[in-house]
Formats: C-alpha cells, structure tokens, sequence
C-alpha cells in the first residue's frame, strides 16, 4: 500500500469568521458551486458540501460570505451577519446603519451585543 505524496494530498481551504471565529473547511467560493448544477446563489458565499447528505446529491451548506464593506469574511450567525441586497458583518451594518431603509434600524439595533 503506497501513500500518497504531500503534493497528492488535496488541501481544502478554511474557513474562519472574524466575527466569532467559527472555521470550517469549505469545498467552493462562489455563485455556482460546481457540485450543484441546478443553484445559482446570488451573492458569492463560502460553500460546504452537506457532510450529512449522500455523496453526488448535490446538497450544501452555507458557512458564511464576505462583507461588503469591509470584505472580511463572517458566518451566517444572526449575532454575525445581516442581509439586505448584499451580505454584511454586523459590525459594519451598525457602523453604516444609514445605509438601510428606517425600517430595518429598529431590527438592527436588537441585535447589538
């Protein structure tokens, strides 16, 4: 039984929320995962195959994307990130709260730590 060289071990990329440091090894990053024909995400996302899943069924998770603003990358957490058109850190979606409509200001301050 021979083992694989170091360069014949494929190396997947981490990765690691700035926010609140969750990591993860990730598959793709991108819009259209290749493992997933049928999805086009609108936004470019850090993608996981579905560990849980049976292999070629083509299902994923969605770790996390990169602010808009500051392009660190952060999870979909709820006390990490917000959604509105683009993906935000929460940090900077309460850094630059006059971006969104007064509706969703109420919404954003809740979620202050």
């Amino acid at each position: 039984m021979s083992e694989k060289s170091s360069a014949e071990v494929e190396t997947r990329p981490e990765f690691q929320c700035t926010v609140c440091g969750l990591s993860e090894i990730y598959d793709y990053k991108g819009k259209q995962p290749p493992f997933s024909k049928l999805i086009n995400l609108a936004n470019e996302c850090y993608i996981m195959k579905d560990p849980f899943s049976p292999p070629k069924r083509g299902q994923f998770l969605v770790l996390g994307s990169d602010c808009v603003l500051c392009r660190k990358p952060f999870c979909q957490g709820a006390d990490c990130s917000f959604y509105y058109i683009d993906f935000y850190c929460l940090q900077c979606a309460l850094k630059n709260i006059g971006l969104f409509p007064s509706q969703l200001h109420e919404i954003l301050c809740k979620r202050k730590k």
